[in-house]
């Protein structure tokens, strides 16, 4: 999925010491998502009642992430285009500071169109469109669906402390599947169907819910 891209990128970079910290800009209305990109200090606005170190803060020498940046109110990205021009970040009510980081930025819209459409900032949607990776949907990769079923699976085993399967006509289901959901569909699938198997016993296509039917 897009997070695991963003994650591979700095994992593999000079930045992997680093902290990697994401957000999804289309969960918070804009107050909040200022709030929690730039932080803010006590004080600032009604109920901030301690000083909070925003995400850009957390990702100082590392990678920050923001999915569905398509959805970022167009007014809190002109500050996002400060920060990316100046490696500066203001914190509501406070004052800017210098702090080095990295972007990686993933939407489902067509960012060249809701520019053209004056529903993007065009001066931001170049200054991102430095390196671009596709991503198809995972209806397009379906040799892609067994390695990340071992990749999930092998997770929930360092989780639980114990062994997991999945039978083969199972796995076949899964192979078949369109997946509208992409990547966080298929591993939400795994998990339900982990909870539904029998304890110590494979996922079997009667708990693949609702892919068995």
């Amino acid at each position: 999925g897009k997070e695991g891209i963003a994650r591979a990128v700095h994992e593999n970079s000079k930045r992997a010491s680093k902290n990697f910290v994401a957000i999804n800009c289309a969960a918070f209305g804009r107050d909040v998502l200022e709030s929690e990109l730039f932080g803010h200090e006590k004080g600032s606005f009604t109920g901030a009642l301690n000083r909070k170190i925003g995400l850009f803060e957390h990702a100082n020498g590392g990678t920050i992430f923001l999915d569905e940046i398509g959805d970022m109110p167009i007014e809190l990205q002109v500050k996002l285009l400060r920060a990316l021009q100046e490696k500066t970040i203001q914190p509501v009510g406070g004052v800017a500071r210098k702090i080095d980081f990295r972007i990686v930025a993933a939407t489902h819209c067509n960012l060249k169109a809701l520019a053209e459409q004056n529903k993007f900032r065009q001066d931001l949607y170049y200054r991102l469109k430095y390196l671009t990776v596709d991503v198809p949907p995972l209806r397009e990769r379906p040799e892609d669906i067994e390695p990340l079923v071992r990749h999930f699976l092998g997770q929930m085993e360092a989780k639980a402390g114990q062994k997991k399967s999945i039978s083969d006509e199972a796995m076949r289901r899964l192979k078949s599947y369109c997946w509208p959901g992409n990547v966080r569909e298929l591993e939400n699938t795994l998990e339900l169907g982990l909870i539904l198997a029998d304890p110590g016993g494979a996922i079997e296509l009667n708990h693949l819910f609702p892919l068995h039917s």
